[in-house]
């Protein structure tokens, strides 16, 4: 809402982002407007009158929106609806055993990858839409935090993180004690 709201954003480009059905279309449809007006091409004409690296650029962008941001808006949704141990269809009809599998899979881990993620497809977002130069000469640095998080949420190892976190806790457990039990001298010698 922030980008396409924003004075860079046309406000007829705007309009048919709020017509979309769903969150995943409206965010398909923003980046569509946002390469229509950084490259002057009509919307409908979008990717196909697109450059060859303006094509893969969209496709780039488009490909992790479909395969990654569209599931999690869907994994979102059931969540937001109370549907915390079983997932239903969008009619809410029936179990959806496929979501009801991605749900159980989700970890602490996995948000924290896919926030790293989201936040790497918020910037080129935003550097399409919003700056002038700063969308082609950053794409590469963007696009690689992006792939390292798909990456890594692809070949995890959730449990080594887990890991991780259980030792630095138990560290960070020790060093309180340990200034705890020192700050307790202190005032014991001080009282003294």
């Amino acid at each position: 809402m922030v980008l396409i709201t924003s004075l860079y954003f046309p406000e007829y480009a705007e309009k048919r982002v709020m017509d979309e059905n769903s969150i995943s279309e409206r965010w398909q449809r923003a980046v569509d407007e946002a390469f229509s007006v950084r490259y002057n091409v009509p919307s409908r004409s979008i990717p196909t009158r697109l450059d060859f690296t303006a094509q893969a650029y969209y496709r780039g962008i488009s490909e992790v929106l479909s395969e990654w941001i569209t599931p999690l808006f869907s994994l979102r949704n059931s969540l937001a609806h109370g549907q915390w141990v079983v997932a239903f269809n969008e009619t809410r009809s029936a179990a959806n055993n496929d979501k009801t599998k991605k749900l159980k899979d989700l970890s602490l881990w996995h948000l924290r990858l896919l926030k790293n993620m989201l936040g790497h497809l918020e910037r080129l977002i935003y550097d399409l839409t919003v700056t002038r130069y700063a969308f082609e000469r950053d794409f590469d640095k963007h696009w690689t935090g992006l792939d390292a998080a798909r990456r890594r949420i692809e070949n995890g190892k959730p449990a080594e993180w887990e890991k991780l976190l259980r030792t630095r806790h138990r560290r960070g457990k020790w060093h309180r004690e340990m200034n705890i039990s020192r700050e307790a001298r202190e005032r014991g010698a001080k009282a003294t």
